[in-house]
């Protein structure tokens, strides 16, 4: 741009002088042409020759770039000097502990105690059972035993190795044979024993609740002390028995808390004496010897 701003001043500076320049001549007249002959063109002014233009300038050389300073490793590092561990510091010395001040005891703080409920222990399960039966007595017959009817009734605690019962059993033999018969002479009996139950096999497979088991877990055992009631209609005794037993219970139900068996048992009591009964009647002065007896029943327990 700068350069065209030059060349055209240049350019204008020449026509300025080119028509300043020039000189005027003085007019002179001039005869009219003939009428029928045209006026001589005037020639057009010459025009102011064109500058040159300036020559462009030439571009500056590219600077050459500077050669990459040399790059000088610096020397290997000396391994540092071995050093001696410095020597153990001592352990500074406990201090002192000074007893501390004495203090006025404080009353007890009343601290409400944690009451602890522990699940009691498991009670024994409860029985009991009424049934039949009938009792093998000689007493009275002179030709052998003869079978009684017999009422049972039994309660205890304890259904694991060992228990405890009380029994009642009750024979009716009067009014039950012809008194045409002279010969025989039956006993009533009313006993009340109280023994032990022990079932062996209660702890053996006791997690096993098959049938069988079962019914093995609950054979048991009993040995007791009894007292013992005989009568005729014209006279009665006593005894004291020692009550011997087994029985077998059948599992009819099974539940949780409670159960339902029937349970057969066999009683034999062993008197201690011997006592001796009146007879009555037209046999007056007559006795009867009061001995042992077996009683054999069935019987519905419930277990609770």
């Amino acid at each position: 741009m700068r350069q065209l701003a030059v060349a055209a001043g240049i350019t204008l500076g020449f026509g300025l002088a080119f028509g300043l320049g020039r000189p005027v001549r003085a007019e002179t007249p001039v005869a009219p042409p003939p009428a029928f002959a045209p006026p001589p063109a005037a020639a057009p002014p010459a025009a102011a020759p064109a500058p040159e233009p300036a020559p462009a300038p030439e571009p500056a050389p590219a600077p050459e770039p500077a050669p990459p300073p040399e790059v000088t490793l610096p020397p290997e590092a000396a391994p540092p000097p071995e050093v001696a561990p410095p020597a153990p510091v001592p352990p500074p010395p406990a201090p002192e502990i000074s007893p501390p001040p004495a203090v006025a005891p404080s009353p007890p703080a009343i601290v409400a105690e944690e009451i602890s409920y522990e699940a009691p222990p498991p009670r024994p399960r409860l029985s009991l059972a009424v049934g039949m039966g009938a009792t093998l007595d000689p007493a009275g017959f002179p030709d052998g035993t003869h079978p009684l009817p017999t009422f049972v009734a039994e309660g205890g605690f304890g259904d694991g190795l060992t228990g405890f019962d009380l029994g009642a059993y009750s024979t009716s033999a009067s009014g039950r044979f012809s008194t045409l018969n002279t010969s025989d002479f039956p006993v009533d009996r009313l006993a009340l024993d109280a023994f032990g139950v022990l079932r062996p096999a209660a702890r053996w497979h006791r997690d096993d609740q098959r049938y069988r088991m079962r019914l093995l877990h609950l054979l048991a055992v009993e040995l007791g002390l009894g007292f013992e009631r005989d009568g005729t209609p014209s006279g009665s005794g006593t005894r004291f028995v020692i009550h011997t037993g087994a029985r077998a219970e059948f599992p009819l139900t099974a539940g949780p808390t409670s159960e339902l068996r029937l349970r057969l048992g066999v009683r034999r009591a062993v008197g201690l004496y011997t006592p001796v009964v009146a007879v009555g009647g037209a046999n007056g002065g007559q006795t009867v010897a009061v001995g042992d007896s077996t009683e054999l029943f069935g019987a519905l327990a419930v277990i609770f």
